[in-house]
């Protein structure tokens, strides 16, 4: 398996997630921790906390700017969409 999209195009096959929008928000589809298993990998449904995603010394300046941009246009007004690949 090659590619970018590689392991998102593998996990819309085993899931059946055909819907792009479906497909990246599985966790509203399936209940959290539904698993598939593919060989010697393994895709799970689940939430991490941001804190345990991203460093802060790393993404300092994203949470920043959401915050400003959170300031000017509401919580509801700003959403960070990330696929850790790899």
């Amino acid at each position: 398996m090659h590619g970018r999209n590689s392991g998102l195009t593998r996990f819309a096959e085993l899931s059946g997630l055909s819907d792009a929008r479906q497909l990246y928000s599985a966790g509203s589809v399936y209940p959290e921790n539904t698993e598939w298993l593919d060989g010697d990998r393994l895709f799970r449904v689940g939430r991490l906390p941001r804190k345990d995603a991203v460093p802060d010394s790393e993404w300092g300046s994203v949470w920043s700017v959401m915050r400003t941009l959170a300031n000017l246009h509401g919580d509801e007004g700003v959403r960070l969409v990330v696929w850790f690949d790899g």
